[in-house]
């Protein structure tokens, strides 16, 4: 008689009390959902830390995936290309091709790291010691027909 009576208040209770229940539940939710955002971006931050190359990096192209994107860029080392992406969302079309500090490990160049918020503006020597390589390129303007010599850092 009395497992019946539990049964019945357990069962009355849930009744009762299931919209807080539920409430509870998605509120427990988004704390773990913070909580491991937290901890993933530590670990990241502690992975950069770990990074001993550094080297001048630049913007080129953002990569948009629906509702998020992904900013693209690259750098040189030891006279190789690496293309990487950045997926802070701290960014706007005014970052392409801009030149920004990027640290990498010199195990696996692939891992790397953008610093967005540090813009430099580097000289030629600077540039080229980084593996740049500044290049001469023609445009053809249509209404004179003629080519327009251009120059950029690639």
């Amino acid at each position: 008689m009395k497992e019946e009576r539990e049964k019945k208040s357990y069962s009355t209770f849930l009744k009762e009390n299931e919209g807080k229940i539920v409430f509870l539940l998605i509120i427990l939710f988004f704390i773990f959902i913070m909580i491991f955002s937290k901890f993933k971006k530590e670990e990241y931050n502690n992975k950069i830390k770990n990074y001993s190359g550094k080297t001048i990096g630049i913007t080129s192209s953002i990569k948009n995936h629906g509702k998020t994107s992904d900013l693209r860029y690259y750098f040189y080392y030891k006279n190789q290309r690496f293309v990487s992406e950045s997926n802070e969302n701290n960014f706007s079309k005014k970052d392409l091709k801009k030149f920004f500090n990027v640290v990498f490990d010199k195990k696996n160049p692939e891992n790397s790291h953008l610093y967005l918020n540090e813009e430099i503006q580097p000289d030629s020597i600077t540039l080229t010691k980084a593996g740049f390589k500044y290049v001469t390129y023609y445009e053809h303007d249509i209404p004179t027909n003629t080519y327009i010599k251009k120059h950029k850092w690639e």
